[in-house]
């Protein structure tokens, strides 16, 4: 599941999230909207926060195939 859509089915705010897991509104923003990467340790902390709900698998797009 993608950062997102786990926080809009939980109806949490970015803010909110943010504060579970140590960074601010808009880092998480960021990440939801793919313009930042978070680092591993950050990938534990969301996996983690979300019961493994989003998972290291979900920050990776699968290649199209050709």
């Amino acid at each position: 599941m993608k950062l997102g859509t786990f926080i809009k089915s939980r109806d949490m705010s970015h803010e909110a999230f943010g504060k579970i897991v140590g960074v601010t509104q808009a880092t998480i923003n960021r990440y939801v909207r793919g313009e930042r990467f978070p680092s591993p340790e950050m990938i534990r902390k969301i996996q983690d926060a979300t019961d493994g709900s989003v998972n290291v698998a979900d920050w990776y797009e699968p290649e199209a195939a050709e």
